[in-house]
């Protein structure tokens, strides 16, 4: 298993939420014929920035999560497969992540999409990827687009919010 620290943050009247970061890491499983095995690594290249917040509208942001999968050795009809999972983070849960600050808490979630129906929780996003032949160092990387909404509505203190979430990849 791979963690990683997402941390938003926010600071109202002129807000921004920003800051996702992943640390690389961990040793995958894979399946497949042959003498082999796989690693992987997560990482984000841009923070998530939600920009200024005026509570009198919703406030969206979005960054990426990649997962590079290595094959080390020689194997035929391999597939790599995993989840990736955000957790609650401090003071929250899932369906009601909160950004903490001087204030009253900024309530914002993560979502799978764009059209901000399908939280990104623990509960996982799956993906796998086959390969019919692959030798010594094969590797393929994925992207995963994170989706941050802060709802309109909000009036919170001035000052700077944040939140600290737990990115996992399972194999």
């Amino acid at each position: 298993m791979n963690a990683s620290q997402l941390k938003p943050f926010a600071a109202c009247c002129t807000m921004a939420v920003a800051a996702m970061t992943f640390a690389p890491a961990a040793h995958a499983g894979c399946t497949g014929i042959g003498l082999f095995s796989c690693s992987a690594t997560v990482s984000v290249p841009l923070p998530l920035s939600f920009g200024n917040y005026n509570p009198a509208s919703s406030k969206s942001g979005a960054t990426d999560i990649s997962v590079t999968g290595t094959l080390y050795g020689i194997g035929i009809l391999v597939t790599f497969s995993y989840s990736i999972s955000l957790s609650a983070g401090a003071n929250s849960t899932i369906a009601n992540r909160v950004l903490n600050g001087p204030g009253t808490p900024l309530a914002y979630n993560l979502y799978t999409s764009d059209n901000y129906q399908t939280v990104w929780g623990n509960d996982g996003r799956s993906d796998s990827y086959s390969a019919v032949a692959a030798a010594l160092g094969a590797s393929a990387t994925r992207t995963y687009t994170v989706y941050g909404l802060i709802p309109a509505g909000q009036y919170v203190a001035a000052g700077g919010y944040s939140n600290t979430i737990t990115v996992s990849v399972v194999y």
